[in-house]
């Protein structure tokens, strides 16, 4: 039987030893001087002066004294000698000089480093890991901080786009919350009662960054998608249509991108708009304003002409309909000819492939202008989206199909250029043929917007500000592009805006090239309902209106045909 132990080498008490005490304190100071092994330095190569019991040291190379020749291994101060112990293979020392955890491996000591503990199969702090948490901490918190400075970022990686990537709240073991990439990669927010059933809260689709909340209660799916807006956005509209229309948004929201923001030049309101420069393309607000056509709005705006030369102002609306298509003048302007409109019937039906336009009625059809817009035909039977028939408007027609030459106003028909293109026959028949009955008439063609505030209006004075009111209401079924009237099937309009109409390179129409530096400030641009408005149709189609008119003096109200009211502020 061995007398020592065959690892640190402690010496066993013998059967019938006399003073076992002693053995048994030699193992003792043996297991003082390795276990829970923390050195003083493994630096020092001489024994100190005055050492203190307990005291240990690993020994470099070239130690001396005392200690020389034993170099890696272990000095422990006993009472009043120095006791050698060599290390064995794994033994682990803390090095207090240096700050260091040693591992004394194939003959020597080294510091453990981060290659020493990467790729460890798990890691329990304060708790147990398994395969599946292979990190387990247990702490009433846990920080994870920048290094020296910069940021710090927790990555949570996933392989495919049907895994997950998420961080799970628990109460009890039991999932409560969950957020991060469950399942897709669209970001998402989750809840449970119980850990098995889950309700979305939020989504925030991967590639567009739209946010959706499929169980709020703040807006109705009937509601549709728009934003939700806020306080400040519903001030805007100071009690018009026209959103941010005085400028109470401190921005340039909904105006055009020409426009820009200028607190600095308002007739007391909070902002205006500035155009500077030449007449370009037409402009419009950014919103859909939902109207009623059957009824009569009030259109303002304050305007002032930078100081220097005066230029035609335009301003009105631009219309869309039911699936905001913009109405344009060829959607609904119909030809006349000497009065009498070409608002007609096909009297025979009309196939693609066909050249002949056989009608109830052609005497207003087209026998003498070649204008290709002039020279066509336009299909009264468009339906909405929604499958709403539509009077007086249609998106079923094609200009220059014919020449004037070719109206017979005695057998009444057309004779087309060419053959009729199946992309111009009926949508509602398999064939495309257009039946006998349909109402049709000759194209024509005008303004794409209606300039019902301003039209081509200079104002008296430059550098001073104008309060400018018009009005539009009613459906114009004339075919005639009414100005004061909403074009057929209107469902929507924008503000239109075409400032500075007559400054133009070169000059416009008599008036001067003031250049690309001339400016126009807008503000109070508004939209409302008349209420006390009345309207009559016309013989033509169009309709008449008629606007309020108080008197301050008498404190009476009047209704006065609808024309522009221009008022220096």
């Amino acid at each position: 039987m061995s007398t020592v132990s065959p690892n640190l080498s402690l010496p066993y008490i013998q059967q019938n030893q006399s003073q076992k005490h002693v053995t048994h304190n030699e193992g003792m100071r043996l297991l003082d001087g390795v276990v829970q092994l923390s050195v003083l330095s493994r630096a020092q190569t001489a024994p100190p002066a005055n050492p203190v019991a307990g005291d240990r040291y690993i020994l470099p190379s070239g130690a001396t004294g005392a200690w020389a020749g034993f170099d890696d291994s272990l000095a422990h101060w006993e009472e009043n000698a120095w006791r050698i112990i060599p290390p064995n293979e794994g033994w682990v020392a803390w090095d207090q000089n240096g700050l260091a955890l040693l591992v004394f491996s194939q003959g020597q000591w080294t510091e453990a480093t981060a290659a020493d503990v990467e790729r460890l199969d798990k890691l329990g702090l304060n708790t147990s890991a398994d395969l599946t948490n292979r990190l387990a901490v247990s702490s009433d918190a846990t920080l994870l901080t920048h290094d020296t400075t910069g940021g710090h970022q927790l990555k949570i990686n996933k392989d495919q786009p049907g895994d997950t990537g998420s961080l799970l709240f628990q109460t009890g073991w039991s999932g409560r919350a969950e957020m991060g990439l469950a399942g897709s990669d669209n970001f998402e927010i989750k809840v449970s009662p119980d850990g098995s059933n889950f309700h979305q809260a939020l989504t925030v689709d991967r590639a567009t960054g739209a946010v959706t909340l499929p169980n709020t209660t703040l807006s109705q799916a009937e509601f549709g998608t728009s934003p939700i807006v806020t306080v400040d956005y519903t001030n805007s509209k100071t009690g018009n249509l026209v959103s941010n229309g005085n400028g109470a948004l401190g921005n340039s929201y909904n105006m055009p991108s020409a426009l820009s923001y200028d607190a600095s030049d308002t007739p007391g309101l909070p902002g205006s708009f500035l155009f500077t420069g030449y007449h370009g393309l037409d402009l419009t607000t950014s919103e859909f304003i939902a109207v009623d056509a059957q009824k009569t709005y009030r259109l303002e705006s304050y305007i002032k002409q930078a100081t220097g030369d005066r230029h035609a102002q335009v301003m009105g609306i631009m219309a869309f309909d039911a699936d905001f298509q913009q109405i344009t003048s060829a959607c609904h302007m119909r030809y006349a000819s000497g009065g009498v409109d070409s608002l007609t019937t096909l009297s025979a039906p009309l196939a693609p492939g066909d050249t002949t336009v056989s009608v109830t009625n052609a005497s207003g059809w087209n026998d003498a202008d070649s204008s290709s817009d002039k020279c066509g035909l336009i299909f009264f039977t468009y339906r909405t989206q929604g499958g709403n028939a539509q009077d007086f408007y249609s998106r079923h027609f094609r200009t220059g199909l014919f020449s004037p030459a070719q109206v017979d106003r005695t057998n009444h028909s057309i004779t087309l250029l060419a053959p009729l293109a199946q992309s111009d026959g009926n949508p509602d028949d398999p064939s495309g043929i257009w039946p006998a009955g349909t109402p049709l008439a000759n194209t024509d063609s005008g303004w794409n917007l209606k300039p019902a505030l301003l039209d081509q209006t200079v104002l008296p004075t430059a550098g001073y500000w104008y309060h400018a009111c018009n009005h539009i209401g009613g459906v114009d079924t004339s075919g005639r592009n009414e100005v004061k009237n909403f074009p057929p099937s209107t469902a929507f309009v924008k503000i239109l805006m075409l400032p500075n109409f007559s400054n133009r390179p070169g000059g416009y129409s008599g008036f001067a090239d003031s250049g690309a530096a001339h400016g126009l400030h807008l503000s109070g641009i508004s939209m409302a309902p008349e209420p006390y408005a009345a309207m009559q149709a016309t013989a033509s189609g169009g309709v008449d209106i008629k606007v309020p008119d108080p008197d301050f003096t008498t404190g009476s109200l009047s209704l006065i045909t609808s024309s522009l009211r221009l008022k220096a502020v």
